[in-house]
């Protein structure tokens, strides 16, 4: 993994994603905090810019992760990383922590800035840590989406469009919320929808026709069952599935300084399940 790792920062140092991710951050975040925090004299580092520049993931995310199994595969150099002997865990792994590094690089521009900002008027570092790590626990989340995404393709291109499309879908989720169906149906039909693509995977994954039936079924019961039972679960219960799924409601307690629990393991098990993902699709093509 260690190997990978190297390889993917030399990478990174070698062409221009490191230096155009590091610059774009720290652009954004300085024109916030000058504008805001040094001309209106507001202290709240975490609030004021953490809290703007979360949009920049639209952009961040796609510029990180396109070329990490994309350009493998475009150049040929997959052969040579598969059948070199070291788990593809390992390989996941060393490529997602490359991109970490970078985004927790960024992060020391924004302490820095705080730490400016301090010489001015009392700064909550409280707020300040949490909203770091707030920060880098979504920016964690999106790009194992983004490294999962590269590694369904051999073009970049193709790569950084769907990350753009998930991250942007990510950011407008609050307020798709308030224009969803309210009707119980409509929340049955989402959940049996997504109870069928669980049956699928699992079919695409095993070759198996009675386990993926069996996933499906199972599935569509747990869907339909709490209906039956109390109808009432189901009023409104698409806006709530999809404000429980939202990645960046949960960045909002950290900006305010709160140390959620709940939210941290919620954050890491995202991530988590997309590299889990990474893998599996990767080892089926080696």
């Amino acid at each position: 993994m260690g190997a990978i790792y190297m390889k993917e920062m030399r990478s990174a140092f070698h062409s221009l994603a490191a230096y155009l991710y590091l610059a774009l951050y720290t652009a954004a975040s300085g024109i916030y905090f000058s504008i805001i925090c040094l001309s209106y004299g507001y202290t709240d580092y975490s609030r004021y810019v953490f809290g703007n520049i979360t949009i920049l993931y639209i952009v961040i995310v796609p510029i990180l992760t396109m070329r990490l199994f994309a350009e493998e595969r475009k150049q040929r150099t997959e052969q040579l990383l598969y059948s070199a002997p070291i788990r593809m865990r390992d390989i996941v792994l060393g490529k997602y922590l490359s991109v970490l590094t970078l985004l927790a690089l960024s992060i020391l521009v924004s302490l820095a800035e705080a730490a400016v900002l301090s010489s001015f008027g009392p700064v909550n570092w409280k707020t300040v840590f949490t909203g770091c790590l707030g920060y880098f626990l979504l920016g964690a989340c999106l790009l194992a989406v983004g490294e999962f995404l590269s590694s369904l393709t051999d073009n970049q291109m193709v790569a950084a469009a769907m990350s753009f499309g998930f991250v942007l879908l990510c950011m407008l989720l609050p307020n798709i919320v308030d224009f969803v169906p309210s009707r119980p149906r409509y929340t049955f039909l989402v959940c049996a929808l997504a109870a069928l693509c669980l049956g699928f995977f699992v079919y695409d994954r095993t070759r198996d026709k009675k386990t993926g039936a069996a996933f499906g079924l199972a599935g569509l019961c747990l869907a339909l069952i709490p209906g039956l039972i109390n109808k009432e679960l189901y009023q409104d219960g698409l806006a709530r599935i999809l404000t429980w799924i939202s990645v960046t409601d949960r960045f909002e307690d950290f900006v305010s300084g709160i140390l959620n629990g709940s939210s941290i393991v919620y954050y890491i098990s995202f991530a988590v399940l997309f590299l889990f993902l990474t893998v599996q699709h990767l080892e089926r093509r080696r």
